[in-house]
């Protein structure tokens, strides 16, 4: 930026954004030095800040060696810099667009009172970085309007860097949010930080506690990797939101949108007549209203307001083929968000402000619950509701010292609820050639949690150095009854022999009501609730070292724990440079390695408590034998049936708590028991080039490279011995019973060695042990991500945004985090034999983003994604092994066990353009802009789902004459949407 005038100095002002190291990840702060025309230092300069929005001012005099600090900015609003002394003119700089999490340094030089100004500003937003060696993109207020996001949600944001790639098909769809993979890292290791306290829940960390209006942010920092040693419990990325405040005027919005049905393409694979499940899609429409106001209370000009509200209407359309009640049963999602922020100037040296928000709705048809042969009485109702309490205060001890608290109450009243529609008996019914018919359940699970959050960082300025120390202390109380769709049916389920009466008859009450026709009557008896009780506490040090004016060193150390698990040396230490080549704000280069915690989720404990010798068990009885009901009315039977004989059960164990599990079994006959439950941890080290190839024009070039250890896999420690596996002479693979498998097991060799008999490989037999399968949470996994990031960059103009983002990458892993079912195909071999493509490796990802401004004031833009196929696992389809794992098992090809995530998927494309105008009402501070965005406008069929049944013979089966191995599974937990146009009126005052 170029200016000049009459005054009579001459300043020379360079501004470079550096890393976050004196302020909450909510404000910024401005370093800076002040020098004469001799280049000597100028002291007693007065130094002022002052908030375009909200009036605040923000003060400083240059010490004895000409420097000063103005700490804990609101990033809301650009700011006007002014320096003053007797002898030398005012300078005057305005519109100083800070960054959350930022700091930015300036040397001013000052000139006597004749002659003329001529400002230089770089390194403000949209120039280059010279001081932070971590990754990541920031997304403006602006930016984030102007994208296309389906539903408005701001989940969807990070994706607009090629880094952050999405994870419909690693589960939890009914969330209703975008989840995300970052670094080869697992969907539930994004950390959100929302105004510098904690966005996650310690629960499930399926996405943000309480998500936020898209109205109410003010800007959102997606960091790839976050070197500075004030984040934590996380191996993933970092995304940190900073909401909006109200500003000295009064500024409004009023927003309807719409999605239509009609103008809506449907997705690949199936018709209405043919769907196989309820999330077979075929009609999806979405209307949604949303208002925010903002501005002062009182005349003062020290306290201001901002509030956002937003309300969702989207029913969703799944078929249902089966001739008992066939139709189309329409989903319904409700869902409300609600924010507010009051913020106040106590005096010149404290603030404070209050942040509010809430997050509630429910779905009437979960994950496709219903659909296909699914009838309604199966319906599941999903609700979530939950609430952010946040009070922070700064306190500038002075110029060089800041004291930032952070205090918060979090609460999920119900971070998961199921409810099912009918609380009843299931019946299951396998229909020849048709599918399975299924109807009432009495699976059901309502879970809380409660959070409550202390932080403090103290920032201290001193010389060289820019240091900061923090605590954080996150204290979670949560569980309750069941979990998630998984759970106990203590009403009991039938499960029927194969009908292949047809249609009608199979699923008829004659049928399903004659005990003659059923398999299989399965009850659970047993408790079925936790709680937990977890605290995450952190310590940490950082250190901004400016070793030399173009040399910055950064230094951190982390310590955290989590009560939940055991660990107890958990150390992080940061290290990351900035070399500024050259000192003229054109060019850096920048590095670092860290050490990076992940946090173990409290719904881990579910899986304990519920699944564990004290938890609930399924008792299945065949037609004859002991506590099968009498007739079909007679279920749930009231109590576990008389004479009837305990089933054999599979546990699951908290490690660790070998002196508990030894009052039901030896332990110390199991194989790979761990005495630890251990947080997964990463090694992340990067390299890279940041270069301004014109005003507003960057381009980063980086490597990132990870090694995560010690990822938590589900393994069964009592586990039957290895099966070699063959070709049988009928030309299938070779299938181990359940029984002979069980025969092997260490628990059960020792029970009949014990008692001097052979264990009958054949069938089971009186006695036998209580238990067969025994997971624990084993810490033996590991994985490695390289990546080539590139971005091209044009910001900082009100006409014109460019994101242009490549990423290469390739993500190797012997377990998926945070993806369920995974089974390794024999585990007791658990290393080089499951090590392969992580089911996230999307090798090619590039991402364009952007709009521009045009004549009549119209603006088009919108985003397009070009991305390589994804993985897809080889399996069997039978149980070879002969584990309850089902049907994990890998083919056998050319005499190997092919490796995990060897097939691979189809490439993706979207566009997803957009077109808007403002009109005028009267003035230009009231303005109506109407806007139509498309998503998938090509309606190409993006699948990220595969068929990965082989089959259990010799080649892969072929349908028509057609191998459907890696044909594309249909449905939305298998294929991004397909093209749909949403419409848009915007009223801003």
């Amino acid at each position: 930026m170029n200016s000049s005038s009459s005054a009579t100095i001459a300043a020379l002002i360079l501004l470079f954004a550096a890393v976050a190291l004196t302020q909450t990840p909510d404000t910024a702060t401005i370093l800076g030095q002040v020098l004469d025309p001799t280049r000597a230092v100028v002291t007693g300069v007065q130094v002022t800040a002052t908030n375009n929005l909200t009036g605040l001012q923000r003060s400083s005099e240059t010490d004895s060696k000409g420097k000063f600090s103005l700490a804990a900015l609101p990033v809301a609003g650009s700011y006007t810099l002014t320096a003053s002394k007797t002898g030398f003119a005012d300078a005057r700089v305005e519109n100083l667009t800070l960054a959350g999490g930022r700091t930015a340094e300036l040397t001013l030089q000052l000139s006597p009172s004749a002659g003329s100004t001529v400002i230089d500003v770089t390194g403000v937003v949209g120039e280059v970085p010279t001081d932070e060696p971590q990754l990541g993109e920031r997304i403006d207020a602006k930016q984030a309007q102007e994208i296309p996001l389906l539903n408005r949600r701001i989940t969807y944001l990070p994706l607009l860097n090629a880094a952050n790639r999405p994870a419909l098909n690693q589960g939890d769809v009914f969330m209703n949010e975008n989840l995300f993979t970052t670094n080869g890292s697992g969907r539930r290791q994004t950390s959100f930080e929302i105004d510098g306290s904690t966005g996650n829940d310690s629960w499930g960390r399926q996405t943000v506690f309480t998500n936020l209006p898209l109205a109410s942010v003010q800007e959102m920092t997606v960091l790839e990797n976050a070197f500075s040693a004030e984040y934590g419990a996380t191996t993933g990325g970092v995304v940190n939101i900073v909401t909006k405040s109200g500003g000295n005027d009064f500024h409004g919005e009023v927003l309807g949108l719409f999605r239509p049905s009609e103008t809506q393409a449907k997705l690949s694979g199936f018709t209405a007549a043919n769907a196989p499940n309820g999330n077979a899609i075929t009609d999806d429409s979405l209307e949604q209203a949303s208002a925010s106001l903002g501005g002062p209370i009182g005349s003062h000009g020290r306290t201001h307001f901002f509030i956002s509200g937003e309300y969702s209407w989207q029913n969703r359309t799944s078929p249902v083929i089966s001739s008992v009640a066939p139709g189309a049963f329409e989903g319904h999602y409700r869902g409300w968000l609600g924010f507010a922020r009051l913020d106040h100037q106590i005096n010149d040296r404290n603030s404070l402000f209050f942040r509010s928000s809430v997050d509630s709705f429910h779905d009437t048809n979960p994950n496709g619950a219903v659909g296909g042969n699914s009838l309604s009485t199966v319906d599941r109702i999903f609700k979530r509701r939950t609430y952010s309490e946040e009070l922070g205060e700064t306190t500038v001890l002075k110029s060089s010292l800041i004291n930032s608290v952070r205090l918060q109450f979090q609460l999920g009243s119900p971070i998961t609820e199921f409810d099912p529609v009918i609380f009843s008996t299931q019946y299951t019914v396998p229909i020849t050639g048709v599918g399975t018919f299924v109807t009432g359940t009495s699976q059901s699970a309502e879970l809380q949690n409660r959070q409550y959050e202390f932080s403090d960082t103290l920032s201290v300025s001193k010389g060289r150095h820019e240091l900061r120390f923090g605590a954080d202390v996150i204290h979670a109380h949560n569980g309750g009854n069941g979990k998630e769709f998984g759970g106990p049916s203590f009403l009991g389920a039938f499960t029927y022999k194969a009908c292949s009466l047809g249609i009608a008859a199979c699923e008829s009450q004659v049928y399903i009501g004659n005990t003659a026709n059923v398999n299989s009557y399965t009850q659970s008896y047993g408790n079925a609730t936790y709680t937990v009780d977890d605290t995450l506490w952190a310590l940490f040090a950082q250190d901004n070292f400016r070793i030399l004016p173009d040399l910055t060193l950064n230094l951190g150390l982390r310590y955290e724990q989590q009560t939940f698990t055991d660990a107890r040396k958990d150390f992080a230490p940061r290290i990351g440079f900035a070399y500024h080549v050259g000192g003229k704000g054109r060019t850096a280069v920048r590095g670092g390695f860290g050490i990076y915690s992940s946090q173990v989720i409290n719904n881990a404990q579910a899986n304990y408590a519920l699944s564990g010798p004290t938890g609930f068990f399924n008792f299945t009885a065949a037609a004859g034998q002991v506590g099968f009901p009498s007739s079909v009315s007679a279920a749930p039977l009231p109590a576990f049936p008389a004479g009837a004989r305990m089933p054999v059960r599979n546990l699951y164990l908290r490690p660790g708590r070998a002196s508990f599990y030894n009052q039901f079994f030896p332990v110390s006959t199991l194989v790979g028991y761990p005495d630890a439950l251990l947080n997964p941890y990463s090694e992340q080290w990067t390299f890279g080039v940041q270069h301004q190839l014109a005003a507003n024009w960057l381009l980063s070039i980086d490597y990132l490279g990870t090694h995560t250890l010690k990822i938590v896999r589900p393994l069964d420690v009592d586990s039957p011995a290895s099966f070699v596996r063959t070709i049988t002479n009928a030309g299938t693979q070779s299938v181990r019973s359940a029984q002979a498998a069980n025969c092997t097991r260490p628990l059960w060799i020792a029970f009949y060695n014990q008692l001097g008999t052979p264990c009958n490989t054949t069938q089971a037999t009186n006695p036998q042990p209580a238990y067969a399968q025994i997971l624990s949470d084993v810490n033996n996994g590991y994985a490695f991500y390289h990546a080539l990031n590139m971005n091209l960059n044009h910001r900082f103009t009100d006409r014109f945004l460019m994101l242009a983002s490549y990423t290469w990458s390739h993500s190797t892993d012997n377990v998926d985090p945070d993806v369920p079912g995974q089974n390794p195909n024999d585990p007791n071999v658990t290393g080089a034999a499951e090590y392969g493509n992580a089911i996230f490796d999307q090798r090619h990802r590039f991402v364009l983003s952007g709009y521009y401004v045009g004549p009549l004031k119209i603006t088009v833009g919108g985003v397009t994604t070009l991305a390589s196929g994804l993985p897809y696992n080889l399996t069997t389809g039978a149980n070879n092994f002969g584990d309850p794992g089902g049907t994990a098992d890998r083919p056998l090809i050319n005499g190997v066990i092919v490796g995990r995530n060897t097939g691979r998927g189809r490439a993706i494309y979207d566009v997803s353009p957009m077109i808007e105008r403002p009109f005028a009402l009267g003035s230009e501070r009231i303005q109506l802009t109407l806007r139509a965005e498309a998503f998938n406008v090509f309606n190409h069929p993006n699948f990220v789902g595969f068929n990965g049944a082989y089959g259990n013979g010799n080649a892969p089966p072929v349908v028509n004459g057609q191998i459907v191995i890696g044909q594309p599974l249909i449905g939305i937990t298998n294929q991004l949407p397909a093209r749909s146009l949403q419409f848009q009126a915007r009223l801003n005052f």
